[in-house]
């Protein structure tokens, strides 16, 4: 059961990423580019909410995964499945909320459809979509039922998820169009020098957000210095505070010491690398957050 409750939930976290990347690729990220990405700039953007349209039909898809778990946990052994449910649909605040997520990713999957057939709008309809959905951990999990004051830790914990898939979303979109070009065009035909300047600016910002909504978080729900040590949920909580650093550091390095060589030979290698490695750490953050949140703090 823990397995599959972290698998949910990483796929929840995972869609979540992938359709505030391209959310934000659209608004923040494109419109920046310059060189060679601005003159592709309505391939990039097709691929862009194409990339949304994958993430979203994913995240309608943990959204039922995750009733599903609710169900199972939440369900009299002696009582039908379909009785539990209804219950559980009806009669809980954790229901309503869900009904209200599955609509959101329901209406975010037709915006970023929408955009990819051409229709405009559909990109304002995508965004609230996201926007909606970013309360929706708050909501489930530790931040509306805390010891902390529930409307600011509701807003921190909305703030962390929406930065946290500016960034590693945001980094997924670069290496998606990265490779999209690549396709066609081969090695001399990389993206990254122009696309990420434009994308460094909204990681720096996110990393700063993350920091001061994560260190609120983990300050409510811990207490104190000595629980990161003595109980289970402190321990996972200080290994994924251990991988975000060393994602962050590794952002850092990107920033610092590969952006400014993109324009050299192997440079969009070297940059291609370290930002997959960049990734692959953010998925391992994604799944041991999925674990700390069906966990007591205490």
């Amino acid at each position: 059961m823990l397995a599959f409750s972290a698998l949910t939930g990483w796929l929840l976290f995972g869609g979540l990423i992938g359709v505030t990347g391209a959310v934000a690729g659209h608004w923040i990220i494109l419109p920046r580019v310059r060189g060679v990405a601005r003159a592709q700039g309505p391939v990039l953007r097709d691929a862009t909410s194409r990339l949304g349209l994958g993430a979203a039909v994913l995240l309608s898809l943990a959204m039922c995964l995750f009733f599903v778990r609710q169900v199972s946990e939440f369900r009299d052994p002696f009582a039908p499945w379909v009785e539990d449910a209804r219950i559980l649909l009806t009669a809980t605040s954790w229901g309503r909320v869900w009904v209200l997520g599955l609509t959101g990713s329901f209406v975010t999957a037709v915006g970023f459809g929408l955009a990819a057939a051409g229709w405009k709008p559909g990109w304002w309809v995508a965004t609230l979509g996201v926007l909606g959905l970013s309360t929706f951990p708050a909501f489930t999990g530790h931040a509306s039922g805390g010891d902390g004051p529930t409307g600011l830790m509701v807003a921190a914990d909305t703030l962390h998820v929406f930065a946290a898939g500016s960034w590693i979303g945001g980094l997924l979109l670069v290496l998606y169009l990265e490779v999209r070009s690549r396709s066609s065009a081969g090695e001399g035909g990389s993206l990254l020098p122009d696309l990420v300047p434009a994308f460094s600016p909204l990681a720096v910002a996110s990393v700063v957000v993350m920091i001061v909504t994560g260190t609120l978080a983990s300050w409510v729900h811990v207490g104190s210095f000595t629980t990161l040590f003595t109980t289970r949920y402190g321990r996972l909580l200080s290994l994924k505070l251990l991988l975000v650093a060393i994602v962050m550091v590794l952002g850092a390095n990107n920033w610092k010491r590969l952006t400014p060589k993109l324009g050299d030979p192997g440079g969009p290698r070297a940059m291609r690398r370290a930002a997959v490695t960049e990734v692959i750490l953010a998925q391992a953050v994604l799944l041991l957050t999925a674990i700390l949140v069906r966990m007591s703090p205490m």
